[in-house]
C-alpha cells in the first residue's frame, strides 16, 4: 500500500485482514482502539478483549448485535472454543449488523 488512505477503504482492509470471521480487538493505549474500526471495515466480528473498553457510539447503536465483549480473565482456550463453536448463521447476523452501522 502506497499511502494510509489506500489502506482505510473497506476492500483494502478486507484484503489486509484476510477472510477472518473474528478480529481480536485488544485494549489500546487510549480509551479506544483503532483495531475496533479496522475490524468493522474488514467485515469480521470484533471481539473486544478488555474489561473496561466501551465501544464508540455505544449509546447510539445496539453494539451487542455486532460486537463480542470477552473478559480478560478468560483469554484462554475457551475463547477459541467459543469462536469455533459459533454457528455460521450467528456470525452472519453479527457481520450484517456491523455493515448497517459502519
Amino acid at each position: 500500500f502506497s499511502t494510509i488512505n489506500n489502506m482505510l477503504g473497506p476492500q483494502s482492509m478486507q484484503r489486509l485482514m484476510g477472510d477472518a470471521k473474528f478480529c481480536l480487538v485488544p485494549r489500546g493505549r487510549a480509551a479506544w482502539s483503532v483495531r475496533f474500526f479496522e475490524s468493522l471495515w474488514a467485515g469480521c466480528v470484533p471481539v473486544l478483549l478488555s474489561d473496561h473498553y466501551h465501544p464508540p457510539f455505544d449509546g447510539l447503536f445496539d453494539v451487542a448485535s455486532f460486537v463480542i465483549k470477552w473478559p480478560v480473565a478468560r483469554i484462554d482456550d475457551s475463547l477459541v472454543q467459543f469462536m469455533s463453536n459459533m454457528p455460521l448463521e450467528a456470525i452472519e447476523r453479527y457481520t450484517a449488523a456491523a455493515r448497517r452501522v459502519r
